[in-house]
């Protein structure tokens, strides 16, 4: 078979048995090949990612869909880009305890070698001029790290070897090994789990990160919440500037009629369009806070079911409606120290800290192993009758029975080769390949080694000064855990207040807004009789623009305080029926068991 042929069968088979890169997470735990989608591209350059398109013209969704709370909660979660990829943080996360353990997996290792060479030789022990040697061996190699911390090798050495000298009674010979090899701390890293220490690291990490995302999806549902009322707030805000902008145009018109009947004075006319055109001033601010808001909170939600640049915009269904909810500070703050996932993912950075340290401070002890080997051999071969040269001095040549002479020198004579075939019997370890792995089983050729390697720096700098940089981590990992209960703390007690003083604002501001129609009412009562200028009425409508407002505001105010009232317990995303699965520590695979 010619090379060409060769090297396409073996692309051909790879290519039969490698699916394409998008197949390979589809597959996993299936029948397919673990190395499915890790091949990387024959492809010249990089393949275009569609997240670095952008549509010209710019494609936008004009439809306007109107949603409750929960609704948007669920579609920005569905589909917000930056929610999905602090989701995949986790995930990441839990491949690097696969890749702590790995130091645990069994690595299987073997060679195919052929050596061919043709040397000159300048010994006559050969019995010949030219070396010719071929040698192929195939090995196997096993090596396998224990959670004892005990490195083990099997060898499994094949070696056929054919040369030419004459003294090579076995041509071709076979060699075969078989070797196992031991080494086994004493000192440092010795102990039944130490090796294991670092997949405790990895695995706290990993529970870390969860805790991490749960906290970000957390700070994530509470922004759209306060986006949805903003919505909510910049809309009814309108209407109260809407409303305020007609009463000034009827004070317009009214003041019209009185002027061209002679009760008031033509300025009282200007007064009441400068005022109406401030008023309608804040109608367009107004309208541009309502116009921002959606923008936002379609940006934030980032729905898109047409697949459009510019996302859909998202219309709030509900009202301000004030919940009524019981609030004990005690107990909010016993909720929050127990389920606040800021604080477990706080917790297991110390515990990985106190791990670290663990790790470093084995690192103080000096290296003391154990080592041994044990090997079994075997050897086979073809028996070949070894022939033999003679070599005598003459001062003449003379005839030696077939030999030659060659002249030494003028007065130094000759030296003759004379041939002859010397048997030495049959080899008793000649035989095909297949015996050489019998007399493996035998145990008649063996060997074995055992002893102590002792090491250690003079002075262990290294050691020291990383004992040294783990306990200051520890001690910031712990530092930290505390600034954070703080401020966990601080905000529970903050936004109790908060959502305190928001409700009894309610109250306040709706009874401020009825006294401010009723006032306005009377007002208006005395400005029909002349007893009131206009002055005083656009005060006093003013007035009502302000409570009207302020209503709107404290409601507002009321049910973002009720959802960082429940952001700071850690039971924001619980009430909204938002679960973050924790599948829990993942099983650990064969290799790392032992």
């Amino acid at each position: 078979m010619s090379r060409r042929l060769f090297a396409c069968l073996l692309v051909s088979s790879l290519a039969a048995a490698i699916p394409c890169a998008g197949e390979g997470p589809s597959d996993v735990g299936g029948s397919t090949w673990r190395g499915a989608g890790l091949v990387p591209s024959w492809r010249r350059g990089l393949p275009e990612s569609d997240a670095l398109r952008v549509p010209s013209p710019i494609t936008r969704d004009d439809e306007v869909q109107q949603v409750t709370l929960k609704e948007t909660i669920a579609i920005a979660l569905e589909n917000n880009p930056g929610i999905a990829a602090q989701r995949l943080e986790p995930t990441r996360q839990e491949t690097a305890v696969l890749q702590a353990q790995s130091s645990f997996d069994p690595t299987l290792s073997g060679e195919l070698t052929r050596t061919h060479s043709i040397t000159p030789n300048a010994s006559s022990l050969a019995g010949t001029r030219t070396l010719v040697t071929d040698d192929r061996s195939a090995n196997l190699h096993l090596f396998k790290t224990f959670r004892t911390g005990t490195l083990a090798t099997v060898d499994f050495l094949n070696d056929r070897l054919d040369a030419n000298p004459r003294f090579q009674q076995l041509r071709p010979q076979y060699k075969t090994q078989l070797n196992l090899s031991v080494v086994q701390p004493l000192l440092r890293n010795f102990g039944w789990d130490f090796s294991y220490l670092v997949v405790r690291v990895a695995q706290q990490t990993a529970e870390a990160a969860l805790f991490q995302y749960e906290a970000q999806l957390a700070n994530f549902v509470e922004q759209v919440i306060e986006g949805y009322w903003s919505i909510v707030r910049a809309r009814e805000n309108l209407q109260v500037q809407r409303e305020s902008k007609a009463l000034a145009d009827r004070t317009v018109d009214e003041n019209e009629a009185r002027v061209r009947v002679g009760l008031l004075p033509p300025v009282a006319v200007l007064e009441a369009q400068a005022d109406a055109k401030s008023r309608e001033e804040q109608v367009i601010r107004a309208d541009n806070d309502l116009a921002v808001a959606r923008q936002l909170l379609a940006q934030l939600v980032y729905y898109r079911p047409h697949d459009t640049f510019v996302p859909r915009t998202l219309e709030p269904a509900e009202e301000a409606v004030p919940e009524e909810v019981a609030v004990d500070l005690d107990r909010d703050l016993a909720v929050a120290i127990e389920e606040r996932p800021e604080v477990l993912a706080s917790a297991r950075g110390v515990r990985t800290q106190q791990l670290n340290e663990r790790i470093a401070s084995n690192a103080l002890l000096p290296q003391l192993d154990l080592v041994g080997s044990y090997g079994v051999n075997g050897l086979s071969g073809t028996n070949r009758p070894i022939s033999t040269t003679t070599l005598v001095n003459r001062f003449s040549p003379t005839d030696l029975g077939g030999g030659r002479c060659i002249p030494l020198g003028p007065g130094e004579g000759f030296i003759c080769q004379v041939p002859a075939t010397v048997s030495f019997g049959t080899s008793p370890f000649a035989g095909p390949a297949s015996e050489a792995y019998e007399r493996l089983t035998s145990n008649d050729f063996r060997t074995y080694s055992v002893g102590l390697q002792f090491q250690v720096p003079l002075s262990n700098a290294l050691a020291r000064s990383e004992i040294t940089q783990s306990r200051i981590a520890r001690t910031e990992a712990e530092l930290n855990h505390r600034e954070t209960l703080s401020t966990v703390t601080l905000e529970v007690r903050q936004s109790t207040a908060n959502l305190t003083s928001a409700r009894q604002r309610i109250d306040t501001t709706r009874v401020a807004r009825e006294l401010a129609e009723e006032n306005l009412r009377n007002q208006e009562k005395r400005h029909e009789v002349g007893m009131a200028t206009t002055k005083d009425l656009l005060d006093f409508q003013t007035r009502l623009t302000t409570a009207r407002a302020a209503e709107v505001q404290a409601k507002i105010d009321y049910a973002i305080a009720v959802a960082q009232w429940r952001r700071a317990q850690g039971r924001l995303l619980s009430h909204y029926q938002v679960v973050v699965e924790r599948k829990g520590r993942p099983s650990v695979p064969w290799f790392a068991r032992f």
